[in-house]
């Protein structure tokens, strides 16, 4: 590995200053990082009302989870806006469009793992909801079978979430600055989380709670789905500070 790859160990302190200062980068240009959320809240909306239709809405909340499996994969639109800033553009929608032309093959493989993984998630959630509550909603007075598939499903998530955070927390913004091949990023990823387990742990905990109660109102996924990525990318440059680099 790269010098450049050795992580740096963090403090839960910093988890914290990149969430402040995820939310500054927020306020700079809140019309484009909200315009590109928007479409992940629609397209929350889209699937919450096709479940409430269909009387599946236990399914919501497994759903919601998922989201933590795909969201690396659109975390180059934001990095892109990010980086337009700090090169002293005004960033647009026309950057998140270039940031996912211009990213590596690398980041579309680990995009398309994550996708598979949550087609995965799907499916099981689907057939533990089959055995444990059944066609349309919980007959009254059958809340605890709803609890317990909850339960159920988020340990379940968990695990995999857990894993995709270690593949993935800081293999995607190496990939998409080319500072890594795919092999190398992931590598390194894993290395970093394992290098700061106590501030890694705050800082997934952080994502998973954020992203799960904001995607159940989507207009507030429209706010902390850009603060938490571009937190993210400011947390990766704290682990992995390129020389010269602006964060």
């Amino acid at each position: 590995m790269p010098p450049s790859l050795d992580p740096r160990r963090i403090s839960v302190a910093t988890v914290f200053a990149v969430l402040s200062g995820g939310w500054r980068a927020f306020r700079r240009f809140p019309a484009s990082a909200a315009g590109f959320a928007a479409v992940f809240a629609l397209i929350g909306v889209a699937i919450f009302s096709l479940l409430m239709h269909f009387g599946l809405a236990p399914m919501m909340l497994p759903l919601a989870g998922g989201f933590l499996l795909v969201g690396p994969a659109v975390l180059a639109g934001f990095l892109a806006l990010r980086r337009a800033a700090v090169a002293g553009r005004r960033p647009g929608l026309a950057d998140v469009l270039a940031g996912f032309r211009q990213a590596p093959r690398g980041l579309w493989v680990l995009a398309g793992v994550c996708c598979l993984l949550f087609l995965i998630w799907v499916s099981d959630a689907a057939t533990v909801y089959s055995f444990m509550i059944g066609a349309g909603d919980a007959p009254a007075g059958e809340g605890g079978r709803v609890l317990r598939f909850h339960l159920w499903t988020s340990l379940m998530g968990a695990v995999l979430a857990g894993i995709v955070f270690c593949v993935t927390a800081f293999a995607v913004p190496l990939l998409f600055d080319g500072r890594a091949s795919l092999v190398q990023a992931v590598t390194a990823s894993v290395r970093a989380v394992f290098a700061s387990p106590g501030a890694l742990l705050v800082w997934a905990l952080v994502l998973g709670a954020a992203v799960i109660s904001t995607i159940h109102f989507p207009p507030l996924l429209m706010v902390s789905l850009p603060c938490l990525a571009f937190a993210s990318d400011l947390l990766y440059l704290e682990v992995f500070p390129p020389d010269g680099e602006t964060r």
